[in-house]
């Protein structure tokens, strides 16, 4: 069974792991505490609204890297494009730990890609 909370998400991960997901989910939650947080498919993910079909950001832990996961795949691929030392996943970014550029330029797009579903009437006001 998976983690039932952020926190337990968290405590179950390695130091390093732990160190980088904890940074990002502290950016999320400062950054956008306007955003609906809870654990979905294992993993912290912040709903833009209330279903996660109208958007989401989300973060998981692997062995040599973070993926930050979000809900519009053409959103993904332009990211990607301009992020070299980071491979791409289905609807995610896969960043190597310690890469603290790569995760920066992730964190400034994610208004961008918050502002795709304000554009669309999606986004809670």
């Amino acid at each position: 069974m998976g983690a039932v909370s952020v926190s337990e998400y968290v405590a179950s991960l390695n130091e390093e792991q732990r160190r980088h997901v904890s940074a990002f989910i502290d950016f999320m939650s400062g950054t956008y505490p306007q955003l609906t947080n809870k654990i979905s498919f294992s993993m912290p993910m912040w709903l833009v609204r209330k279903k996660m079909n109208e958007g989401y950001v989300a973060v998981s832990a692997a062995k040599s890297h973070f993926s930050i996961h979000f809900s519009d795949e053409a959103f993904l691929n332009r990211l990607a494009e301009g992020l070299p030392t980071c491979k791409k996943g289905k609807r995610c970014i896969n960043i190597p730990y310690g890469d603290d550029a790569s995760l920066r330029a992730v964190e400034e797009r994610i208004g961008d890609f918050l502002n795709l579903y304000r554009r669309e009437g999606s986004a809670p006001q």
